[in-house]
């Protein structure tokens, strides 16, 4: 595409969500049990991107073009048909991570953007953020890897290696009272009918894309993350927690910078710093929800710990932007994952806190596009 044409802005759903964690299949096989007996909940949305296309003042304006939906199975969208019922079990889901699935579906997604979104302006709404590996793949490849920045707003960091992250599981297991609690909810519950292999999912998709040279660790900056190891981590000694941290501190050593939840001020600061020092053409930015996790942000899937504040992810945005222009930096992308359907817009009689996903959402794109 020639420099001089605008590229077009499109707008599509990627609703994968294949996660195993009991809360999640409870919300599936509660919504199913309903709409057998004509008593459905939400019945005007089915996923978060109809969710946004319908609340969202940003994505309503006609300069989104609405590109519709990446094809998934129902049995693994947010609201699967009835006939899915047999297979909202946690033993389902696990076979198909342990397949490597989840992978194929980033295969699929990159083939989609490639042929679908590219050479215009990728924005996908959209739940499992694996598939945010299929899109990146796309771009490497469009653009070539040296030059495609890429800023992941997170509370988790997306590259761990899952017989990791079961180790870190287990420790936690046997003492609760030591360890962050934000790391590797969904592999504590794994069933023990299955081994855990290191296979690509939510939790990994990162590791691959580096370890691949997909993407470039020094081009990977990670904002909000809580699984950083601190020093109360790195006073542990257990070999679990050892390989943990050598893990974490060989990602930093290799180029990705980590901006760990911290002093909002801190945290903008650091981000700017990070930011200043870079020198590429082309950026992609991830926005994963849980990054503000029970804040103004409630409907994002892992919600194990307190995110930080529409204020702060409102400032690194405007930081970024300001960067980009400064720099003349091409935003190549941007996505929106890791949004519970079940819970979006929704008002808790009880607390009378209502969700505000879509409007941080909202404020978020604002300052970009």
């Amino acid at each position: 595409m020639p420099e001089n044409l605008v590229k077009l802005k499109k707008v599509f759903g990627a609703a994968l969500d294949a996660t195993d964690l009991p809360l999640s299949l409870q919300f599936k096989q509660n919504y199913l049990n309903q709409l057998a007996q004509n008593l459905v909940i939400d019945p005007n949305f089915l996923d978060p991107y109809e969710g946004l296309l319908l609340y969202s003042r940003v994505l309503s304006k006609d300069k989104y073009l609405k590109m519709g939906k990446f094809p998934i199975e129902s049995w693994l969208t947010p609201k699967p048909n009835l006939k899915d019922l047999p297979l909202m079990n946690q033993l389902e889901f696990q076979k198909l991570s342990s397949e490597g699935a989840i992978r194929i579906y980033s295969g699929r997604l990159e083939t989609y953007v490639k042929n679908t979104i590219l050479p215009d302006f990728p924005l996908m709404i959209g739940v499992d953020h694996s598939l945010t590996g299929g899109v990146l793949n796309a771009l490497s490849h469009e653009y070539g890897p040296e030059d495609l920045l890429i800023l992941i707003f997170d509370a988790h960091f997306d590259g761990l290696p899952a017989n990791i992250s079961l180790n870190i599981a287990k420790y936690m297991n046997e003492h609760p009272e030591e360890t962050n609690p934000l790391i590797s909810e969904h592999i504590a519950t794994v069933n023990e009918k299955f081994n855990v292999v290191d296979t690509y999912t939510c939790a990994s998709f990162l590791f691959y894309l580096l370890k691949e040279n997909v993407i470039i660790p020094e081009n990977l900056i990670i904002f909000g993350c809580q699984d950083y190891p601190d020093a109360k981590f790195r006073s542990l000694h257990d070999p679990r927690i050892v390989e943990f941290v050598e893990f974490y501190d060989e990602m930093e050593q290799n180029g990705v910078k980590f901006i760990p939840k911290s002093e909002g001020s801190t945290m903008i600061k650091k981000l700017s710093t990070v930011l200043k020092g870079t020198e590429k053409s082309k950026m992609y930015i991830s926005f994963d929800t849980d990054v503000g996790a029970l804040k103004e942000i409630i409907a994002t899937r892992f919600r194990n710990a307190i995110g930080i504040d529409q204020a702060t992810i409102l400032n690194a945005a405007k930081t970024i932007k300001n960067v980009i222009n400064s720099k003349k930096i091409e935003l190549a992308g941007l996505d929106i994952m890791e949004i519970e359907t079940f819970l979006l817009n929704r008002v808790f009689p009880k607390t009378g806190r209502e969700d505000q996903t879509i409007k941080v959402v909202d404020n978020f794109l604002d300052v970009f596009i």
